[in-house]
């Protein structure tokens, strides 16, 4: 019997060697971030299994945003199509550039996704996770206190951008990124169909 208890001892104490020896990739400071901080290093998504598809949009990227959901933008001018560097845009500028926000959505075809994230994963604001399976990329250059962009990961290769400039008049009551994914998810519903 004290030959199997030492076996044991023996057994458990290599075991335990062993995990203190091995080797695991991140970083060692896992302090919890705080608002405006980065989070989510780790992508949150193996691929294109969202069953969205920006089809039917990468020639009319006004058409991600429907008539029944146009009144949530608030006073908004008629969309403008722009092209831009990540793809076709549409844009949707406030009545009243004082108090009325912009609105913009930009549809990215056979890019890679997580270089899209790579490129903007070291904003002074940047979150990454997902809402209803669906991966978000939230971030802004600066302090997010104007401007706010969201990445909706629809494949490995296709991506929606939406983005959110408040007006000055609207400020206190509408935070840029917290819009911004608000508007992503209205993007979502009509990509959802």
């Amino acid at each position: 019997m004290k030959r199997l208890t030492a076996l044991l001892t023996a057994v458990i104490a290599i075991g335990v060697l062993a995990g203190c020896s091995e080797k695991t990739g991140g970083n060692a400071n896992t302090t919890a971030p705080t608002t405006g901080e980065q989070t989510g290093s780790t992508p949150t998504s193996s691929g294109s299994s969202t069953g969205l598809s920006i089809a039917k949009f990468v020639d009319k990227p006004c058409d991600l945003v429907t008539a029944a959901q146009l009144p949530k933008l608030g006073s908004v001018r008629a969309p403008e199509t722009a092209s831009s560097t990540i793809g076709p845009r549409c844009d949707w500028k406030g009545q009243d550039v004082i108090k009325n926000s912009t609105y913009r959505v930009a549809v990215t075809k056979d890019k890679s996704v997580e270089d899209m994230i790579a490129n903007v994963k070291n904003s002074a604001v940047f979150t990454d996770h997902k809402v209803d399976g669906i991966r978000f990329v939230t971030y802004d250059a600066t302090d997010a206190s104007i401007d706010c962009r969201t990445i909706i990961e629809v494949s490995d290769t296709d991506s929606v951008t939406s983005s959110v400039s408040i007006a000055s008049a609207e400020r206190a009551a509408k935070k840029p990124c917290t819009e911004s994914e608000v508007f992503a998810k209205m993007i979502v519903e009509t990509l959802k169909g």
